[in-house]
């Protein structure tokens, strides 16, 4: 009993130093945070972090790991789980999206997949190969769902769904990024207005 609680202490206190880690990461950079600092958020000694990561590169590339398949699961989700028809699918999942990014971040956050790139993808290898492995998952998902709206007919028959879904996944991250310039949901709206515009059937 003690060796089962002692082993749920250490898994959470990982869950601990990696949520304060992408919070920090998220408003700063990976290059800005220190592991002091996500130490301090935690409220633990900076040699605790050893304990669980051998280095700041080790914890950011397993932090990214874990944001990303959770919008990996998240795409799955709304795109290709649900009992709606694909078209109505793909908009609640921007508007959903949308909404959140303007309820939640002040236009300040953006997506950490599209911070890292920018950040990261091309000074390191491990992050780049990373992102691209993720970001081509997405691109996936998108295309099932946007293949699935085609054999329904309630998606453009006349769009390749492989290079839509490319062009939506990258509007978006480039919507995102105009957002946090302009610090207004317009990019985004704009994104929605001419994205589904071009799917409209």
């Amino acid at each position: 009993m003690v060796i089962i609680f002692a082993y749920m202490k250490r898994k959470i206190f990982r869950e601990d130093i990696l949520n304060a880690g992408k919070k920090l990461m998220f408003l700063n950079g990976y290059e800005a945070t220190g592991i002091k600092s996500i130490t301090d958020e935690v409220g633990i000694p900076k040699g605790s972090f050893y304990n669980h990561f051998e280095n700041k590169e080790v914890f950011g590339l397993e932090m990214l790991g874990e944001y990303c398949n959770g919008g990996i699961q998240m795409h799955r989700r709304n795109l290709l789980e649900s009992s709606k028809n694909p078209m109505q699918r793909l908009e609640d999942h921007y508007d959903g999206m949308i909404a959140s990014l303007i309820q939640q971040s002040e236009y300040k956050l953006g997506c950490i997949m599209g911070n890292f790139s920018m950040e990261m993808a091309d000074v390191n290898e491990s992050f780049r190969k990373i992102l691209d492995d993720k970001f081509e998952e997405i691109q996936e998902i998108i295309f099932e769902c946007l293949k699935e709206g085609q054999e329904k007919k309630v998606v453009n028959m006349g769009l390749d769904p492989l290079m839509m879904s490319g062009f939506m996944l990258n509007s978006w991250h480039g919507a995102l990024i105009r957002m946090k310039a302009t610090a207004t949901a317009k990019p985004l709206n704009d994104f929605r207005e001419m994205i589904f515009t071009q799917l409209a059937p």
